[in-house]
């Protein structure tokens, strides 16, 4: 009988994971300090990423969301996490999977996180709920994300 090697970089993505969910958790309960900024990028194209058809059209791979000031409704579940961002001054509601996510940067602590994961690829049928149109955002203040990114890749 032949038994299977240990799959250790799996089980670093995993706990990784944990640390991230702990994190949004405590976003969404208030107990973290306004002043961080979460960078999260994750893979567009994983199955149960839910975005925009115009969202997914615009960053057909992967895109990098910024959780800091303008966020609502975080809600974190056991294996995703819903967001509502404002994109274009247009509220939409992200749904993401924790194994979509790529990178995680909080630069206020210099803390960075990069996964590299398998992806299975399967659906976790989970329920979706209809998302609420759009609705147009007032306020002038536009943050690029262009001074935070790095040239090459870690």
């Amino acid at each position: 009988m032949e038994k299977d090697f240990i799959d250790y970089g799996e089980r670093i993505n995993n706990a990784l994971l944990e640390v991230i969910k702990d994190i949004l958790l405590d976003l969404s309960n208030e107990k973290i300090s306004s002043n961080h900024c979460f960078y999260i990028t994750y893979d567009t194209n994983h199955p149960d990423v839910l975005i925009s058809s115009k969202l997914k059209k615009e960053y057909p791979k992967e895109i990098t969301i910024v959780i800091q000031n303008q966020f609502w409704n975080l809600e974190v579940k056991k294996n995703y996490f819903n967001v509502t961002l404002s994109f274009n001054r247009k509220k939409e509601t992200l749904s993401i999977p924790f194994e979509a996510i790529k990178k995680f940067n909080d630069p206020f602590v210099k803390f960075s996180l990069q996964l590299d994961f398998k992806v299975k690829h399967l659906k976790q049928n989970r329920k979706v709920k209809k998302l609420k149109k759009s609705k147009k955002i007032e306020n002038n203040k536009i943050i690029t994300l262009s001074k935070f990114r790095k040239n090459k890749e870690e």
